[in-house]
């Protein structure tokens, strides 16, 4: 009796397990039949591009050229392309990795995008033009320079939304040597955020999700992944308005990706050239925040305000009369509500929507009287991080122009000539010391070096001759040396 109950359970628990394992296996058929229908979709959408832009190996060091890959989705059937706007960083070793991002408002004036190529998934590649920005969404546009093909664009929806907990599909591409290829990823909807911008956060393994779409399972797209800027100031730089953002890459960092609603994208266009960026507006100053130590310590009637570390010459902020060690504390008439470092950028924004031309009305103190001013808003000139560069390959040599914050920076006067090293020769003799970054290039031979356009037209009729031997003055600090260098004219 026994032996024949236990066969009947057996049998019973054979059948329970078949009973429940069906369904199961039916749902799991379906979502992986959809899976495969995405990836197939999406395959003709998502697209490889490569591109030149200027990079950094820091924050310290002017950008030189170098050859980057992104994500791009296919948003018309005539080719055109669209990428993040991080495109446009041009201090980023890793595109889309940990660097510096400047916010939306700041205009990408020195982003150099040249050389831009499109790679489909079917294997097949073509030359691409960089066609501009959409500033108000944040993307840019390339288009595939292929007059005889119909491609398949991805339609951004208005009505979108999704939920805590849905599953979705992250739709992106393996990189290289995987790659290119699609990948599609099932998760879940982690959070809905709100600040600093509305979007989603999706869990996700891509190495490089920057680029990626969010779509439902039924293949309805949802969002798109883009990189989080999140703004705090640097007072280690004498940056104009002493503020940068710092781009932090959660989605490589904790597993996270962060994809705005596809709503942001409907109406997205080519809105600016880049050919001539309209620059920003630039008041001149390093500011510091005013904390309750410092306003106590400096007998000051106010715990509130900017303290102005550096004023920079020949700026709006130097001809409206202001000094170091004023404090802002009023902008048109409304306090500067900074207590905190991370508060400056609040005021940086304000100075920045101002733009070129305006003029700003400044309360500030001066030893501890109050008086007011008004500062014209000039267009920023460039900083060592957008200076234009020059690169000299038979004399394995690489300058840029000297640019206002070399000059403060060093205590030189603005009417300074020559041109900056960026990268010295190697191969130097005549002092063990060699030409170091930094150094202010003066004459080349027996030519002097004024600036950019002076060192092209030396560098040229140096090629012309093809001396066996050039010789560099440089001056260092309040140091001067000769360095010969042997030119290599293979």
């Amino acid at each position: 009796m026994t032996t024949k109950l236990r066969c009947v359970s057996s049998a019973m628990l054979l059948f329970l397990v078949s009973l429940f394992c069906v369904p199961f296996t039916v749902a799991q058929d379906e979502t992986a039949r959809k899976l495969k229908g995405l990836d197939e979709r999406y395959s003709q959408s998502l697209v490889q591009v490569r591109y030149r832009q200027q990079v950094a190996r820091s924050t310290a060091e002017p950008p030189d050229e170098d050859e980057l890959t992104t994500t791009g989705v296919i948003v018309s059937p005539q080719g055109i392309v669209m990428v993040s706007a991080i495109v446009y960083e041009p201090f980023n070793q890793v595109p889309h990795g940990v660097g510096i991002r400047f916010p939306a408002s700041v205009n990408r004036a020195v982003a150099r995008i040249a050389d831009a190529r499109i790679r489909l998934m079917d294997g097949t590649e073509y030359a691409a033009t960089h066609l501009g920005r959409d500033p108000e969404a944040d993307v840019a546009f390339f288009r595939i320079e292929a007059d005889d093909r119909e491609f398949v664009p991805v339609v951004f929806g208005a009505e979108t939304s999704a939920s805590v907990g849905e599953r979705v599909v992250v739709v992106s591409l393996l990189p290289e040597p995987l790659g290119p290829a699609v990948a599609v990823e099932l998760s879940r909807v982690q959070a809905i955020t709100a600040s600093p911008q509305a979007g989603y956060m999706v869990a996700t393994g891509a190495a490089d999700p920057v680029g990626s779409l969010v779509v439902s399972l039924d293949g309805e797209l949802i969002g798109y992944v883009d990189a989080l800027t999140v703004a705090v100031p640097d007072t280690r730089s004498r940056n104009p308005l002493a503020f940068l953002t710092v781009m932090r890459d959660l989605p490589k960092g904790i597993g996270r990706g962060y994809a705005r609603p596809a709503r942001d994208f409907v109406d997205a266009s080519v809105r600016e050239s880049e050919a001539e960026p309209a620059r920003r507006g630039w008041l001149g100053v390093e500011m510091q925040a005013l904390s309750d130590e410092l306003a106590t310590h400096m007998g000051l009637p106010v715990k509130q305000g900017i303290l102005l570390g550096y004023v920079y010459r020949n700026s709006p902020a130097e001809a409206a009369g202001l000094e170091v060690g004023d404090v802002l504390v009023e902008l048109d008439g409304e306090p500067v509500d900074v207590s905190r470092e991370e508060d400056i950028g609040v005021f940086a924004e304000q100075v920045l929507r101002a733009g070129v031309g305006a003029n700003l009305e400044l309360g500030y103190l001066r030893d501890g009287v109050s008086a007011t001013t008004t500062a014209y808003l000039d267009p920023a000139p460039r900083s060592a991080r957008e200076a234009e560069t020059v690169k000299a390959d038979q004399l394995d040599l690489t300058v840029r122009e000297i640019t206002y914050d070399f000059l403060a920076t060093r205590f030189l006067e603005p009417e300074q000539k020559g041109v900056v090293v960026v990268k010295p020769p190697v191969a130097v003799s005549s002092n063990p010391n060699r030409v170091s970054p930094g150094d202010l290039l003066l004459r080349v031979d027996d030519q002097p070096v004024d600036d950019l356009d002076a060192f092209r037209a030396v560098v040229a009729t140096i090629r012309e001759r093809q001396p066996d031997e050039v010789v560099l003055f440089v001056e260092r600090g309040f140091e001067s040396f000769f360095f010969a260098v042997k030119p290599d004219w293979n």
